[in-house]
């Protein structure tokens, strides 16, 4: 089946498997790991909340204004694309956290408003990913293949 120069058809199929797998791998490693970043702004939050709560930070906009730019940046470095739906997210909890502090809100209406403030968030960034893959789908060229007088399948 060799000839001098060329391959035997199943060594070409191996390396040519190989290369798909590795390309495959290589392409899911490319981006970030938003669900690990996601736990690392979690801590980030979490640690300063622990200081308020043992008194170190003495205000909830101060516990607001340690988390929101170490998360941030967090965010920012991996190259989130929404930069702008966190920022307002961010800003309406300092917004809350201000009010806490001021006594205008009872803590049972701020805990109310910062899972508004979470749920109004993830409405932007879901409205966000429906809009990319839209456009994406928009752009993507469409093939089909007839496979019998009533059967039509696109991909």
């Amino acid at each position: 089946m060799s000839t001098s120069g060329n391959l035997p058809a199943s060594r070409c199929f191996a390396i040519a498997a190989l290369i798909a797998t590795l390309f495959i791998v290589s392409a899911c490693a490319l981006g970030p790991d938003w669900a690990a970043i996601g736990q690392q702004a979690e801590q980030f939050r979490a640690g300063c909340e622990s200081q308020y709560n043992s008194g170190i930070i003495k205000t909830a906009l101060a516990t607001e204004q340690c988390a929101n730019p170490a998360i941030r940046n967090l965010y920012a470095s991996a190259g989130f694309p929404d930069m702008d739906v966190l920022d307002a997210y961010f800003a309406r909890r300092e917004a809350i956290a201000a009010q806490i502090d001021r006594k205008a809100i009872p803590p049972e209406e701020a805990r109310a408003d910062f899972a508004q403030a979470l749920v109004d968030e993830n409405t932007a960034l879901q409205q966000r990913a429906a809009s990319r893959a839209m456009a994406y789908a928009a752009s993507t060229p469409m093939f089909c293949d007839r496979l019998g007088r009533m059967t039509l399948i696109c991909n």
